[in-house]
């Protein structure tokens, strides 16, 4: 058994509503290939609780009371490249999808997720896969084309 704890994938949750946090940690630690390490409400206590705890996979929230999970995670895995990052939001937002995206993130998974999936995501993106919501992924096709027919004029 000590041998499979040590193999779990390291997760800290960022979410400035702490019943959110208590709730992803319940779903997460009822999986025995992960654990929580760290929790945070903020952007700069997300930034300090990663350096300390060094997750594996941070699922941060993108809108934080006191700024962005996009700044989080920009510096976050400045300063960690291999920490990955899933955000974990209740707006559908093509705009803070793509800066998700250029900040580092490796996932965008919004809060309708099914618990399942959420720990499938998870899991993936500790794998090294990047990964979309479902519901986004239309989005981003449109949002690639436009902006490659742009290069073409």
């Amino acid at each position: 058994m000590a041998e499979s704890s040590a193999k779990k994938i390291r997760i800290m949750l960022v979410d400035d509503h702490e019943v959110v946090r208590q709730g992803l940690k319940a779903l997460i630690e009822s999986d025995d290939t992960m654990t929580v390490v760290g929790e945070a409400d903020g952007v700069q206590a997300a930034i300090d609780r990663a350096a300390l705890v060094l997750p594996d996979v941070v699922v941060m929230d993108v809108r934080l009371s006191d700024g962005s999970g996009i700044e989080a995670t920009r510096e976050i895995r400045a300063q960690r490249p291999e920490t990955r990052v899933i955000m974990l939001t209740t707006f559908a937002d093509d705009d803070a999808l793509f800066a998700s995206i250029m900040a580092g993130a490796a996932g965008y998974v919004l809060k309708q997720v099914k618990s399942n999936d959420l720990v499938r995501s998870i899991r993936a993106v500790a794998d090294g896969q990047s990964l979309l919501d479902p519901s986004m992924t239309g989005a981003v096709l449109e949002r690639l084309r436009k902006g490659r027919d742009l290069l073409k004029d």
